[in-house]
């Protein structure tokens, strides 16, 4: 009897970590645009997210760009809760200063403002994140989920982050493409 027992509570067991377990799979996360991202998340909130963009132009407190939206960047900071494909992503950005990524991690919406600020000011003042506050959105990047080379676009002339030293620019911002001329 008491072998019957062990068995039923075995059974019981495995049969309730693996609901549990189907439960956890099936709550892996939709990759969702970065440009609707940015539009829905509301003043003060944050939402788990996977979402994908142009990373770069370095690994730490730099910026998560989609091309649909191109004025909108988001401000990124790593917390990493493991390391896979850090080390190819530092590659790709030591290279070419930007690649493509698919991420997850925390999505900040803008920051409210202090409550102690006055009124008139709290409704025209806009706090933002990472540097100079020069971003609406946020994302603590908790897992690298892919990395692969951002596609160049030479149609216009030369990029002029290509022409500038890679340490010219700490923060990094994207010039867009440029036409040299020399007469």
């Amino acid at each position: 009897m008491k072998k019957h027992a062990c068995l039923a509570a075995l059974f019981a067991t495995c049969f309730l970590v693996g609901a549990c377990f189907a439960q956890s799979v099936s709550k892996e996360l939709e990759a969702k645009s970065l440009c609707s991202l940015q539009q829905t998340v509301a003043e003060g909130n944050r939402e788990t997210v996977r979402v994908s963009g142009m990373y770069g132009p370095g690994l730490d407190h730099t910026v998560l760009e989609d091309p649909s939206c191109p004025a909108e960047g988001t401000w990124i900071e790593l917390d990493l809760r493991s390391e896979h494909n850090k080390q190819k992503l530092r590659r790709l950005l030591n290279h070419s200063r930007r690649a493509y990524v698919v991420v997850e991690g925390e999505f900040y919406g803008p920051p409210l403002p202090d409550p102690k600020l006055p009124e008139a000011i709290r409704k025209s003042y806009h706090p933002g994140w990472g540097h100079l506050a020069a971003f609406k959105t946020k994302l603590v990047v908790h897992a690298i989920r892919e990395v692969k080379a951002a596609p160049v676009d030479r149609s216009n002339g030369t990029s002029l982050n290509e022409l500038l030293p890679k340490n010219w620019c700490k923060v990094g911002h994207d010039f867009g493409p440029i036409v040299m001329s020399w007469s």
